[in-house]
């Protein structure tokens, strides 16, 4: 590398140079690292705090991570909205219903709202509600109140059903009555 420094350089100016002279070798591109889907596994931490990603937990899978990445900004744009709660939720894998208090049977106390949490073939531990609250607690409307939360598992397996059918006939004979047959017998000539 030509050397462009003054001559009156600090060593740490030298240091900085010699470090950053071989930049270019460096594989990864900028457009790749500001990806979520193609940034390298170890970075993501750091490209979901650049993307004001507020819960963040190393437990997750990878894929939960990237989503969590991909949908911070929209998250961000509609928070306080129950439309961020829902996109935030579902990036994690978390189905889940709202029920304001104005769609309620009976209408429910003003600004309150129930969460129907959807777990399908898995249950939800205390953790996973834990986390799934704190989410809300952060994305939610600051005037609303979360009335509860309702948990719905629903498990699905194939049924084993067997049928086994059996034909037959019964028959009863009873003692036979030999009874005299009588007949009437005429003969007609005509001639």
């Amino acid at each position: 590398m030509s050397d462009l420094l003054p001559p009156n350089a600090t060593e740490l100016e030298r240091a900085i140079a010699e470090a950053a002279g071989d930049i270019q070798n460096v594989p990864i591109t900028i457009r790749e690292i500001w990806d979520p889907a193609t940034c390298p596994t170890n970075v993501l931490p750091w490209l979901a705090w650049a993307f004001s990603v507020e819960d963040w937990n190393e437990d997750w899978s990878e894929l939960q991570k990237r989503e969590t990445i991909r949908t911070a900004i929209a998250v961000q744009q509609h928070k306080g909205t129950i439309g961020a709660v829902r996109e935030a939720l579902a990036s994690l894998g978390i189905d889940l219903r709202i029920q304001e208090w104005f769609n309620q049977v009976p209408a429910g106390e003003p600004y309150t709202f129930r969460i129907w949490l959807e777990s399908e073939q898995t249950p939800v531990t205390n953790v996973g509600i834990d986390q799934v609250l704190t989410i809300v607690e952060r994305l939610k409307s600051l005037r609303s109140h979360l009335d509860r939360v309702l948990v719905r598992t629903t498990t699905r397996s194939r049924a084993r059903v067997a049928t086994a059918a059996n034909l037959g006939e019964q028959i009863t004979v009873n003692q036979f009555d030999a009874r005299p047959i009588v007949t009437n017998e005429l003969a007609f000539v005509v001639g």
